[in-house]
Order: structure tokens, then sequence, then C-alpha cells
């Protein structure tokens, strides 16, 4: 089935959030440069000296574990080495898992600190977190992420979209109908909000069995793309 021009729009939608990630990605990229030998290729320098970061870090945050820029900073360098290992490869995706932990352990340290610069390092510290459970395409992780994100900004439709953009890509959609419709409330107006009121329709509607051969083209289905 071919979809029609608001499907289009609604999956340009998709593309557009997920090319967000990925320009996050190539910004988090960046500092490699710094460590690159002539005409900016990686050489293995650049390893070595990601390598020594690392251990730098892990020493701080062994020192001091209350220190929210060492667990960040430690975060980011286990983000740049994936960034360097093979495609897809068992290194790749353990460096991504240490990210992980790392930026959590940052973010149980800043959920305890209070202020308005604390509230955002928090949610600059979330985004990266959502963009390596992107990166290695675990869904239901990013939804945990982008919930918390919802809870501390509660009022923007952006942090809902997001949700229910994830949510929809894990197949939860009652979670994705949940925050679409939040979406829909403090953002009636958005320039998608047609789209979203047509998938939404899309989504609650009733199979038949002439439309069941035809549901997995029916249903949104984003174009995702690796985040660190």
């Amino acid at each position: 089935m071919l979809l029609d021009r608001k499907r289009v729009k609604f999956w340009q939608k998709w593309v557009f959030g997920f090319m967000a990630v990925i320009m996050a990605a190539f910004l988090v990229m960046i500092p490699v440069q710094r460590y690159a030998g002539c005409g900016g290729d990686t050489t293995s320098s650049a390893i070595e000296q990601i390598n020594a970061d690392i251990t730098k870090y892990k020493t701080q945050t062994t020192t001091d574990p209350t220190s929210v820029e060492a667990w960040q900073g430690l975060a980011e360098s286990y983000t740049l080495r994936a960034n360097q290992r093979a495609e897809g490869s068992k290194e790749q995706k353990t460096d991504w898992l240490l990210a992980i932990d790392a930026y959590k352990k940052a973010d149980d340290l800043l959920a305890e600190q209070k202020g308005a610069a604390n509230k955002q390092n928090r949610l600059d510290n979330l985004g990266n977190l959502a963009s390596v459970y992107l990166s290695l395409q675990d869904y239901n992780g990013a939804i945990g992420v982008y919930q918390t994100i919802t809870d501390l900004k509660p009022k923007d439709p952006d942090a809902y979209f997001n949700l229910g953009e994830v949510a929809s890509q894990a197949g939860d959609k009652a979670t994705a109908l949940l925050a679409f419709s939040k979406f829909l409330e403090l953002d009636p107006q958005s320039p998608y909000a047609q789209d979203v009121r047509d998938w939404m329709t899309q989504a609650t509607a009733k199979p038949t069995p002439s439309a069941s051969a035809s549901a997995s083209v029916s249903s949104p289905s984003p174009t995702t793309s690796s985040a660190p």
C-alpha cells in the first residue's frame, strides 16, 4: 500500500528526529579530531589517547565517586572509543554499555542536586544517555530515559513527542498513545498535530481482514541511526 501525503510528512518527522540524534553523535565525535593526524584521519595514537583518558577518569571516579564531571568524562570517552570500533563488533557494544553505566552514575548524582544549572546538566546527560541507547537499538532503555525527561519537563511537548517516537519504534503502542496524547494536549497547533492524530486513529482502529495483510506497512516504522 502506498503512503499518502500525510503519512509521508509523518515519516519525514521521524527521519528528522533521528537526524537530530545523528547530529548529536557527530558533535560528540568532534573531540576525536584533536587526537587525529594530518588530514583528520584517526590513528592508533588517537585510540591510545582515548584509552589514557579512560584510565584518567576511572582513577578520578575511584578517588572521588561523587564527581559528576569524572563520570561524564568517562562516559564520553567510552562513547568516543565505541565510535572507533568495528561497526557491530562486541567491543563496540561493550564500550556503549560502559558509557551507559557511567552516564547513569552521573545521573544518580545529578538527581540529588538542585538548581536550574544542575537540572539542565542532568537533561543534557540524559540526552546523551538516550543517544547511546539508540546506538544500541535498545528502544526500551531509551523509553525509560525519555520518561524521566518528561518528568523533568512536564510542559515540553517535544519531550512527549520524542517519547512517543521511541515507544512506537519499540512496539509499545500504549506508551506511544499516552505520550502522543500529551503532546497534542500541550501543542494542539503543532504542524505535526494532524499527522499524530492520524497515526493515533490508525493505531487504535480495529483491524479488518483486508487491512491485516497491510498492517506492517500501515504501522510507522521509522529508520533509525546510531548515536553516541
